[in-house]
């Protein structure tokens, strides 16, 4: 004879949620909202930031299908980007708390900054020195040097705003 146990109401059992992203191969629009533009005249390319996580660069020339391509290795919102470098690099800030460096011609990551610790919202280049400030959440503002990739010295990289 068989002897069968019941669980009483939650006790044993766990739920388990399991979401599914369905997506397009290729999504040439954004899934949510844009945060930033930015256009590069000399190429008729314009590049947009969006809530989806993904960079998508649209080719401004043509109007019958301007999608090129899509960037997509940050984890959460791009909230800002800046073109610099006459046009062949491209900056992005996320609240996944990187910037992202971008061959913006190839569309490629060339490298992740890791120095705030929240979500960085905003990007300020300095054409004329070729410099980068990303400042976020964590009230921190980094100043990067865009030719080598590095924050500048320790003793002028960082500001931290107080709340009064």
């Amino acid at each position: 004879m068989a002897t069968h146990h019941r669980n009483s109401a939650g006790q044993g059992k766990k739920k388990v949620q399991v979401s599914f992203v369905i997506r397009d191969e290729v999504e040439r629009h954004h899934r949510s909202g844009i945060n930033s533009l930015q256009f590069d005249p000399l190429i008729n390319r314009l590049y947009s930031a969006g809530r989806d996580s993904i960079i998508r660069i649209f080719n401004t020339k043509t109007n019958k299908d301007p999608y090129m391509l899509s960037m997509e290795h940050h984890t959460d919102w791009v909230n800002d980007i800046v073109l610099c470098c006459g046009g062949r690099t491209l900056i992005s800030a996320s609240s996944d708390t990187t910037v992202k460096v971008w061959n913006a011609h190839k569309g490629f990551c060339m490298s992740t900054l890791r120095t705030h610790k929240d979500y960085v919202k905003a990007l300020a280049y300095a054409r004329d020195k070729e410099q980068v400030a990303s400042a976020g959440l964590d009230r921190a503002i980094f100043l990067w040097d865009v030719n080598t990739l590095t924050a500048l010295t320790a003793s002028n990289n960082t500001v931290t705003s107080k709340s009064y």
